[in-house]
Parts: structure tokens; sequence; C-alpha cells
């Protein structure tokens, strides 16, 4: 009888699958940007349908917004019942303040990781908006969150198709910083990347 109670509560936790990706994240956007890394892990549990942020520093309502939006895209593009699980998304930067839905596709590809026991590669980070359908969108400072990853030991750079950028530009940080950059339009591109 004590063992299955044991068994019963510690169910959940066996049940829980987690995974982790590097986010390329900005500071001081509006004034002398400067690209920086950030970690978000998630875990996900038998529940029914909540998702839950912690973040460190706090994070801007867009951030919770384009998290909650890029879970359900996530569960769209696998055609999956998401409303059996919960989500615990744990944002740790650097920076002053999180903000802005950037992270919107990395999260995605996470989300689609976890939900498929899908190993990714910790040597590839990106960076994007995520649109119905599942299109990355643009964002901006692309070029100091790539010089960033490149300094934290990336070595391959996702951003989005569609970002007004200089491919000169992009190729001269491939080459100062060793890096690859690769430019995808839909989160089945981002997912085959990592």
């Amino acid at each position: 009888f004590t063992l299955l109670i044991v068994i019963l509560l510690l169910l959940p936790f066996a049940i829980a699958n987690s995974g982790s990706i590097k986010l390329m994240a900005v500071t001081n956007p509006e004034e002398n940007a400067r690209g920086s890394m950030a970690d978000m892990y998630l875990e996900i549990q038998e529940g029914s349908g909540r998702v839950f942020i912690d973040s460190f520093p706090l994070s801007k309502l867009d951030t919770q917004i384009s998290t909650r939006f890029a879970k359900e895209v996530a569960c769209n593009f696998l055609e999956t019942d998401c409303n059996k699980y919960d989500f615990f998304y744990t944002i740790r930067s650097e920076s002053a303040l999180i903000g802005g839905p950037s992270a919107g596709a990395a999260t995605t590809v996470l989300t689609i990781a976890v939900l498929e026991n899908i190993p990714l590669d910790s040597k590839t980070t990106m960076t994007g908006t995520i649109n119905t359908g599942g299109i990355i969108g643009p964002v901006g400072s692309v070029i100091e969150k790539a010089k960033a990853a490149a300094k934290a030991g990336m070595k391959k750079v996702l951003i989005p198709k569609f970002t007004d950028i200089n491919t000169t530009n992009l190729t001269q940080i491939e080459e100062e910083y060793d890096i690859e950059i690769i430019e995808v339009s839909q989160i089945s591109e981002a997912v085959f990347e990592f």
C-alpha cells in the first residue's frame, strides 16, 4: 500500500518531459543595442492545458503573450491536443527586462522538441517572431544578436528570411566569428536546422 502511494505521488514527475534552448536577446534596443543570450527551459507535465511562465528578470506582457501563442502554434503544427498537458516555461537572462516577441519561433521549436522528445543541438540558436501557420517573422538587431551568439559559443544562428538586412553584413559576421547564419521562413525549417 505504501509503495502504491509513493508511485502515485511520483507519477507526474516520471511523465514530465523537459528541454532547453538558448535565446538571442538585445539590451537597450532603442539606444546603443547590445546583443546578449538567455536560457529558456520547458517542462511539460500531465495537466489541463495551463501555461506557466517564470522569468528572471521580469518579462513584459508581449513576451508572455508570445510564449502562449508559440505553445499553440507548436500544438497545431504537431496536430496534438495539448489540453491534457501543463507547460512550465522558465526564462533566465542577463538583461534588465525581458521583452518583445522575438523569441516566439525559438519557443515554438522548443515546445515541439519537448512534445516529440526530439534532442536539440545546443550550439544552435535563433531569433524570430512566430505567426499563424508556423511562419517566422522578422525582428530587429539581428547583427548584434548574431555577434552575441558567436561570442557565447554558438555555431549556427537561424534568422527570419524576411528580415531587412544586408547579406554582405551576414557574410562578414560568418567569416569573422566562424558561425553559420541560416535564413528560415517556416517553423518546419527551423526544427530541421536544430
